[in-house]
């Protein structure tokens, strides 16, 4: 697995505010379920057909996976550099889902951190507006990327578990990252809840999750069990062990 890129750096989402335009420096393309709002002559107006073609993707593989229903059309802002969109690095992005809208940087290389950068990003303006609001920050940036396509990119389950087979010893218990008070928004967090959530449905499908989902903190540990059958714990070391035994490992 040393070969697949590394996953891109998500600050998750805002629930309230939008990506303001600031401008009117933009050009606007559609596809089946996005506008793309792009600088004149940028990266993504050139690969504007490609990016379109991974997100509409995106959008299918996230209703099917989770078996929910969403109609929106999502505004996608494109930005050019850090610095153009008031974010924190040159691969960063954020979600806005009351505004059906999401603001991400789009550079060089066409590859897949971008490509999972902007699929991550989509899916918490999908999930927060089909399944409403997240429990935990551990379910709401897991589930962004535990259904995650990989028609256009190897940055998908597989890459997790291998991920949480090579770095087992770093991932913290699992008690603490479903803990919002303890949440550290960690790339390993990240990764580990993805990885985790991945697991859950492919174990048991979709309908557990859904109703995880919306558990906040206090109660998670307790509502695993009773939707299936096994303690929060136990659930874990099988989660390991599953990791563990991929092939390829």
């Amino acid at each position: 697995m040393a070969a697949l890129p590394i996953l891109s750096l998500s600050l998750g989402c805002d629930a309230v505010l939008g990506p303001t335009a600031g401008d009117n420096n933009w050009r606007s393309y559609d596809s089946a379920h996005f506008s793309l709002f792009v600088r004149p002559g940028s990266f993504a107006e050139a690969n504007r057909a490609r990016l379109a073609e991974v997100l509409d993707d995106q959008y299918a593989t996230t209703l099917d996976r989770l078996g929910i229903t969403y109609a929106g059309r999502i505004s996608a802002f494109l930005y050019t550099s850090a610095a153009d969109a008031a974010l924190e690095c040159q691969r960063c992005g954020m979600g806005y889902p009351a505004t059906e809208a999401l603001r991400a940087t789009c550079m060089a290389p066409l590859d897949g951190n971008l490509f999972y950068l902007l699929s991550h990003e989509a899916n918490h303006v999908i999930q927060w507006n089909a399944m409403g609001r997240p429990g935990t920050y551990f379910m709401s940036e897991g589930l962004a990327s535990a259904v995650m396509s990989t028609r256009f990119h190897e940055v998908g389950n597989e890459f997790n578990w291998a991920w949480t087979a090579s770095h087992a010893s770093a991932i913290p218990p699992l008690s603490v990252l479903i803990d919002d008070s303890k949440w550290s928004g960690s790339d390993v967090a990240y990764k580990a809840s993805a990885s985790f959530v991945a697991y859950l449905i492919d174990l048991a499908g979709p309908e557990p999750i859904r109703q995880l989902y919306p558990v906040k903190s206090p109660d998670f540990a307790q509502r695993v069990n009773t939707l299936y059958g096994r303690s929060l714990e136990d659930l874990e070391r099988d989660w390991r062990a599953f990791c563990a035994a991929r092939p390829g490992r």
